[in-house]
């Protein structure tokens, strides 16, 4: 079974079938995975030059810039914060893919390298796990000037 669900800087869900080792005790079928972004990723204001580079935001929600060049980072930055709901007691694996984000003149940016603060991910006694997610944000060469909105995929199955 797959579900998905897009919000903010956003975010998708996808559920799956369990493997089978879990089957019997952590069905997607049965007890179904819900995710609610409570946070989006937001990589601040960034002052760029005209040469390519990476900003970075950890799920702590540290910006910074590794690398060469080194933008100024005007604050604003925030790690993205994630609800989900599923079996008590069960694990899970937390996957990402790739997003894109655009400005109103369709110049694009790719976020990619994600990180998260769930380690050994599973759900608790009352069957939710909350998480942060951080990731790389490829500014380009004479990148435009502009708010960039966008979406990536977050895949959690049991």
């Amino acid at each position: 079974m797959r579900q998905a669900l897009l919000a903010g800087a956003t975010v998708a869900l996808l559920g799956a079938t369990s493997p089978s080792a879990w089957a019997a005790r952590c069905d997607s079928q049965k007890d179904p995975i819900t995710i609610k972004q409570n946070v989006q990723i937001d990589f601040g204001t960034i002052v760029v030059t005209t040469s390519a580079g990476t900003v970075r935001i950890t799920p702590a929600g540290a910006l910074s810039t590794p690398g060469s060049p080194s933008y100024t980072l005007l604050g604003g930055g925030a790690a993205g914060q994630f609800s989900v709901t599923g079996k008590q007691g069960c694990a899970v694996t937390i996957s990402f893919l790739d997003g894109v984000l655009m400005n109103p003149a369709a110049n694009t940016m790719t976020i990619t390298n994600f990180t998260t603060n769930a380690v050994n991910p599973f759900f608790n006694s009352a069957g939710s796990l909350a998480f942060s997610v951080g990731a790389d944000l490829v500014v380009n060469s004479n990148q435009p000037d502009g708010i960039y909105t966008g979406t990536y995929t977050i895949t959690v199955i049991y």
